[in-house]
């Protein structure tokens, strides 16, 4: 039996701070809900584990940029459509125009309508915009960042020369019904115009259909490193549970043996006596 040196005390306080610290790193692993708090608890999975985090933010910012494009296109289409249903009323107003059995008196009525609506064609194209940008009157390419990395697979790149809307590229900036006879003539133009019209509201159609597959994607592959990050940085809450009950009892187990040893030390002084 030593006196001066309580091997038996030193050894049960350092029992309990080891068995004190796991009991610490447990509870804050369960308080936290994450296995690594820091890099000495994993650095590889730290390092890891935040590549899967900028990517499921990344990918969530990919999806909101591909739902504003839908959203662009969409508004686009709405627009596209009242200019179609004006195209109809204009391809009527020139057949009605075209019978002979009219007066030209009674075309001019039918030709001030149809100069409104081919005016209202005009302004509604000239007036949809998206975030400030007018829909059908810029040449300039659109990129969409649809992806989360620098390479060309991650944007959409659209040509918004194909998609320029107004009465010159429909062909009926000069067109009236005054006549039965320009009447006639004004028919192959109306109905150039709606398959023209027809063809870009298709185009438009198709990327927005693009779009929403490409945010499907987005979200398959978001919930996938999702579930990847789970598994590797995620607390296991019956195993971080456990361990804390674990290492609980040994902190109490290694302060009864400090007791313990504090007790031979007091039996040694009265042998003394």
């Amino acid at each position: 039996m030593r006196i001066n040196t309580n091997i038996a005390a030193l050894q049960a306080q350092r029992a309990m701070s080891d068995h004190s610290k796991q009991v610490e790193s447990a509870t804050g692993k369960i308080s936290q809900g994450t296995r690594v708090r820091n890099a000495s608890d994993d650095a590889a999975s730290l390092a890891i584990g935040t590549k899967n985090k900028s990517s499921i933010r990344s990918n969530f910012q990919a999806m909101r940029n591909a739902n504003d494009a839908i959203s662009e296109f969409q508004i686009a289409e709405g627009s596209l459509n009242e200019v179609s249903s004006m195209l109809v009323r204009l391809k009527e107003l020139s057949v009605q125009a075209a019978s002979g059995h009219l007066q030209d008196s009674d075309r001019q009525n039918l030709n001030q309508e149809y100069m409104s609506l081919r005016a209202e064609i005009e302004r509604t194209t000239q007036s949809a915009e998206f975030l400030g940008d007018n829909l059908f009157r810029s040449n300039e390419n659109r990129s969409y960042q649809v992806g989360i990395n620098s390479d060309s697979n991650s944007r959409l790149e659209v040509d918004r020369a194909e998609m320029i809307v107004s009465e010159f590229s429909l062909q009926i900036v000069d067109s009236s019904i005054p006549t039965a006879e320009e009447a006639k003539l004004n028919l192959g133009h109306i109905d150039s115009a709606i398959t023209k019209l027809s063809g870009t509201r298709a185009q438009l159609g198709s990327m927005q259909n693009r779009l929403q597959s490409t945010v499907n994607n987005l979200d398959t592959g978001r919930l996938n490193e999702s579930s990847a990050l789970s598994q590797r940085m995620d607390a296991d809450l019956a195993y971080e549970t456990a361990e804390k009950i674990r290492n609980e009892i040994k902190v109490q187990a290694a302060g009864s043996a400090l007791m313990q040893s504090h007790e031979f030390s007091a039996l040694a002084l009265k042998l003394l006596k």
